[in-house]
């Protein structure tokens, strides 16, 4: 087995290694400074200004840049922007550009591509960026080639942090002008300013990077090839981090007993704990099917055992689910109306509300996860288990992710489906589009219909607010609705944990595990 994932992460057909058995073929990369990364699954587009699909952004964001980046104290630092200036009531902002930068084809990267970019594609598809984007009627415009301004209706308290690669990556004006941009060929072989270029991309087995000699961080980038390894199975990239097959795995892919293993070991570096806030969440249809009566969703959440997923799926490496927001963020919470005051286990209360709205035995409410994370299988048949000792048989739908997605965003044709969503480094980045009212069926945005013109005010009001303590009274608000109507039950909180060779030097300077790879070396 060592020496098949070998094979398929070097690509060694494209790379013109032939057969090479693994101890020569990974000896003599190490020695040309190739790195190995862990994935799970074909991402469905490298383009990051249309998706915020995690495998995606692992890939593109080393090939891709936005203005800023984000390190670990939340303060973002810059990328393609090396200055900026707001103003007193935080509406309006001036962003000198990085002179001398070059798009990997050799064009010349300008404010017209920064214009573009969140014009006509961040504005339209990106699914975090373009409700921010609209709600906040931004204009954007260029002063000259190395200046951007932004004008905004209303502060906005996380702008800064949602202007990173994954947020508002900056793509090429001069290959997707006048294009169907979400048909465009260059999202499967990315342009970029980034350090490193898009190489290859060999379909199930793994997607290559290589060294951009132009960058404009030079002697940057230190590696000089990043491969993706694609492990579909959750135990063999275990076993590939442990025998040293591959150098780094972000937690996002590794099951949890997996993490304990590997932590045991102790041959690993580690960065552990909540790096980025993470909710995992079971979604409710709220249009169609059973749990569109919330005394349906009300039943779930008394039946569902919260911490006994903790204990079981992730290894203790979380928090059962406090309430609507999660508990990644302490300034915010709400001690009177979590999860375990209104939902304790209760499976005679649930049964109670079920037959009370009439929920007949022979119901099979459809369960839609992605069958290649370990933890969505894991919650899935304990939901399944949980829901039958209340007469609710689940029926469990895995899928690979790009069905997945397109059953729940785009059709939204389930009655109940497990996603997990990361903060990005404030709840108004990663949360609200849980939430807020979507008729759109944006991806990565409220699949469950739900809609409530009080909450989309609050949730205004939230970004707007520039003071954490007036925030923080906004969202208690929000909790004490959102507990309530449950268009989504967040199950738990998740503490990361993301593993490294020994080999490695110079990873986890940003608050992503996935970004700032210009630094990062190799030994042999």
């Amino acid at each position: 087995m060592t020496a098949t994932i070998s094979r398929r992460a070097l690509g060694l057909a494209t790379l013109g290694l032939g057969t090479l058995a693994l101890p020569f073929a990974r000896t003599a990369f190490a020695a040309s400074g190739t790195a190995i990364t862990v994935i799970d699954a074909d991402p469905t587009t490298l383009n990051l200004g249309m998706t915020t699909d995690y495998t995606a952004g692992d890939v593109s964001a080393k090939i891709l840049e936005g203005l800023v980046w984000t390190d670990r104290n939340f303060v973002a630092q810059p990328s393609l922007a090396t200055s900026w200036q707001a103003s007193p009531d935080g509406r309006d902002y001036i962003f000198k550009l990085r002179p001398n930068v070059r798009w990997h084809d050799g064009t010349p990267f300008t404010s017209a591509d920064v214009v573009f970019s969140f014009t006509d594609i961040l504005a339209k598809l990106h699914p975090r960026a373009s409700a921010m984007l609209r709600r906040l009627q931004v204009q954007v415009s260029a002063g000259d080639d190395a200046t951007v301004m932004f004008r905004l209706k209303d502060p906005y308290a996380p702008f800064l942090q949602q202007l990173s690669v994954f947020d508002s990556p900056i793509l090429p004006k001069h290959l997707y002008a006048g294009t169907d941009i979400a048909a465009n060929p260059a999202n499967q072989h990315p342009v970029g300013t980034g350090p490193f270029k898009f190489a290859s991309w060999d379909r199930g087995s793994s997607i290559t990077v290589t060294r951009n000699a132009d960058y404009w961080g030079a002697p940057k980038p230190r590696l000089e090839r990043i491969v993706f390894q694609i492990i579909p199975q959750p135990a063999n990239r275990i076993t590939a981090m442990e025998t040293g097959d591959c150098d780094f795995a972000s937690d996002f892919y590794l099951p949890k007993a997996g993490e304990l293993q590997l932590l045991a070991a102790k041959k690993l570096q580690v960065r552990q704990g909540v790096n980025i806030p993470a909710i995992y969440f079971v979604l409710f249809n709220t249009e169609a099917g059973p749990f569109a009566d919330i005394r349906a969703r009300h039943a779930a959440a008394y039946a569902l055992d919260r911490p006994r997923m903790v204990r079981q799926v992730m290894n203790g490496l979380a928090t059962p689910g406090y309430g609507a927001f999660g508990d990644g963020f302490q300034w915010l919470l709400d001690a009177d109306s979590t999860y375990s005051k209104l939902y304790p286990l209760d499976a005679a209360k649930a049964r109670s509300l079920l037959t009370e709205q009439g929920t007949k035995p022979e119901t099979r409410p459809r369960l839609l996860y992605d069958a290649a994370r370990p933890q969505m299988v894991g919650t899935a048949n304990i939901i399944r288990e949980n829901l039958r000792s209340i007469s609710l048989d689940i029926q469990l739908m895995p899928l690979e992710r790009a069905v997945l997605n397109d059953r729940l965003f785009a059709k939204r044709d389930y009655d109940m489906a497990l996603q997990s969503y990361f903060s990005a480094g404030d709840p108004a980045i990663g949360y609200h589009r849980l939430y807020q009212t979507d008729t759109a069926h944006t991806m990565q945005t409220n699949p469950t219909g739900y809609s409530n013109p009080q909450v989309d005010a609050l949730l205004g009001q939230a970004v707007s607010e520039p003071d954490r303590d007036k925030r923080a009274g906004i969202y208690r608000e929000l909790q004490k609705i959102l507990n309530v109507e449950l268009p989504a039950l967040v199950l738990y909180d998740e503490k990361t944990t993301d593993f490294a060779s020994p080999r490695l030097a110079g990873v986890w300077p940003g608050l992503d595990p996935r970004d700032q790879w210009a630094d990062v070396t190799i030994s042999p």
